[in-house]
């Protein structure tokens, strides 16, 4: 079967017997042509099936007019959204996105970083992950002129923009929430706190006590695991088993929560009579489980839309107030429910 050629700006400009400049010119809304070419240049061009050469443009313009996304799991409801939130705003202002995974893993976030330059992309929008340890990934390509934007989570040690949200001030007022129900000993699975999300989270409960006057070390007692929902029942699972006492948990997301609260009501426990579950990231189905879970809202969405119109207007360069260094906190929300309401 024999390939069929590609329409041409200069197979239109034959047709209707006008200049190719002014096909091309027409093609790309320029003001020099009357709206009435312009609209008969685009309906034979529709007609035609032609198709604009975006390769040809990036070389000629020296951009692609494409933006990479890092996430370090594209499953989760909060980066999923946060997605949703940058291509929306990045196809308003006529760029593709590329979108990959690290999977919370230093090699796998260097080789997509690496991936993404070979796309000639514009810029990169990174959310890091939790085992990067090193950022010489990250300065290289920073170096290259190809800036990296951070949201959600960052790396104090790298001088760029970042959108993010206040973390610790609402981690400090769900503590405080606890600790206005009279609980006597709070229980907290954190993330790795070399983490900036899981940092913040775990000083602002610090911040709570301090505020409350009480001893954390009478008070608190606190682990690290991986923030899913096994590995939460395995935590709580022990606790029990071990007799260590405690009356409320907050996990460092919804899912993690989850799993604490499964435990406990399978172990005889209920919520929240004898134990306070909160969690954290307002995932959807914090909402259905019985008793539904106290979370913190955060407003993915509208965190990847500001991150896309930073690093646009940056590659632009349309917005010269915009540092390099430019951080950007966005307001969460305490969303209390019947898991951390005790009845009297």
């Amino acid at each position: 079967m024999e390939n069929k050629k590609s329409v041409t700006i200069h197979d239109i400009a034959r047709v209707l017997q006008i200049d190719s400049s002014t096909v091309s010119r027409a093609l790309n809304n320029n003001p020099r042509v009357s709206a009435k070419t312009k609209k008969i240049v685009q309906d034979k061009a529709k007609e035609m099936h032609y198709r604009p050469n975006t390769l040809a443009s990036n070389l000629r313009t020296q951009k692609s007019n494409t933006i990479g996304i890092i996430v370090p799991h594209i499953t989760k409801y909060f980066f999923s959204t946060a997605i949703s939130g940058i291509e929306e705003e990045a196809h308003k202002a006529g760029y593709n996105v590329i979108i990959c995974q690290s999977k919370d893993s230093e090699d796998l976030e260097a080789k997509n970083i690496n991936t993404l330059l070979s796309s000639r992309v514009d810029g990169i929008l990174l959310s890091p992950a939790i085992k990067t340890s090193t950022i010489d990934h990250i300065q290289k390509a920073m170096e290259s002129n190809i800036p990296i934007f951070f949201f959600d989570r960052y790396i104090k040690e790298v001088s760029t923009t970042k959108v993010i949200t206040d973390d610790r001030i609402t981690s400090k007022e769900l503590a405080l929430h606890l600790l206005s129900q009279g609980i006597r000993k709070l229980a907290v699975l954190t993330g790795d706190t070399k983490v900036s999300i899981y940092d913040n989270r775990v000083k602002g409960i610090y911040d709570a006590f301090k505020e409350s006057g009480l001893n954390t070390e009478s008070k608190l007692i606190m682990q690290q695991i991986k923030l899913d929902i096994d590995e939460a029942h395995e935590a709580i699972n022990k606790w029990v088993e071990k007799k260590v006492d405690f009356d409320a948990v907050f996990a460092m997301n919804d899912m993690a929560a989850i799993g604490a609260q499964k435990a406990l009501q399978e172990k005889g426990f209920k919520i929240p009579e004898d134990v306070l579950v909160a969690g954290f990231s307002n995932e959807p189905i914090a909402k259905l489980v019985s008793p539904p879970i106290t979370t913190v809202h955060q407003p993915a969405a509208e965190i990847g839309k500001l991150a896309a119109k930073k690093i646009i207007n940056h590659i632009q360069e349309s917005d010269k107030s915009i540092l390099a260094s430019e951080t950007a906190v966005l307001d969460s929300e305490l969303i209390i429910r019947e898991s951390t309401l005790r009845k009297k």
